[in-house]
């Protein structure tokens, strides 16, 4: 599936797990660089989504490479429910808001909260009163955790950062 209104598209390397490209529209910027373990050795690949301008959203999304079993996608809905609970009573929903990501090649969830303290306030430079944590499964062991950030639920750029992580692809390195 095309996203016509996507306007920037970024491939990034990932050692020797392969490609990993996403797509997203003009006024965004997507950053990325290698994970690494304290000794060095790679540990997945971290992307940051920014919107420029005067609206005010982030994304950031840190892909793991695993040699565990590949997570059930029960499995990845549950972990996402529990991570969320700590986000609970501080939040206006006071509750898990469970959406799914409508991934090309994979699956994953994400839970949103609005922060019940920020209602109503100016907001400072990167503060933001909506947050989202989700979980991905791409391509059998590559794993993404996610953290979501804007400033209404509903707006636009909390609606275009779940577009762009479902715009992401994985390209193995064995793949022709």
């Amino acid at each position: 599936m095309s996203l016509p209104f996507f306007g920037l598209g970024a491939e990034f390397e990932m050692h020797s797990y392969g490609t990993i490209s996403v797509a997203a529209p003009d006024g965004w910027s997507i950053r990325g660089r290698e994970a690494l373990s304290p000794n060095g050795k790679p540990l997945g690949y971290n992307l940051v989504i920014r919107s420029r301008g005067e609206s005010s959203a982030k994304c950031m999304l840190t892909l793991i490479y695993s040699t565990n079993a590949v997570p059930s996608k029960e499995s990845v809905r549950q972990t996402v429910l529990r991570i969320g609970q700590q986000y609970v009573e501080g939040s206006v929903e006071r509750k898990e808001n469970l959406k799914e990501f409508s991934l090309t090649n994979g699956y994953g969830f994400y839970c949103m909260f609005t922060d019940a303290s920020l209602v109503g306030k100016r907001l400072q430079p990167d503060d933001y009163r909506v947050m989202g944590t989700g979980e991905i499964q791409l391509n059998g062991n590559l794993t993404g955790a996610i953290s979501l950030f804007a400033n209404e639920a509903e707006g636009d750029e909390f609606k275009t950062m779940v577009r762009i992580i479902d715009s992401l692809k994985v390209k193995s390195k064995d793949a022709k």
